[in-house]
């Protein structure tokens, strides 16, 4: 399984990913909310990059994001590492 490229910048819109993704592959985002202690949550499915999470957290709260790409079979073939930020105050 190969490693996916994926960058995460803060906009005034919300946090933006940036990804990898080849013409075939789909590609799912999941996001955790609050860091370890938090479910993982698929937020976007079979979806482009950029991709923008305009959902509205408090000040202060952790995200972190990873990208899986599976066949159009379904079969998992590759993963981001993880990317987080924790929103201004």
């Amino acid at each position: 399984m190969h490693t996916v490229m994926i960058d995460l910048t803060l906009t005034p819109e919300g946090r933006r990913l940036a990804f990898s993704k080849e013409l075939l592959e789909v590609a799912h985002v999941f996001r955790r909310v609050g860091g370890a202690a938090g479910p993982w949550q698929r937020v976007a499915v079979n979806t482009r990059s950029p991709y923008l999470d305009a959902d509205v957290f408090a000040p202060g709260t952790q995200l972190e994001y990873y990208v899986q790409h599976e066949t159009q079979r379904g079969a998992a073939e590759a993963r981001s590492h993880l990317v987080s930020t924790t929103l201004p105050l």
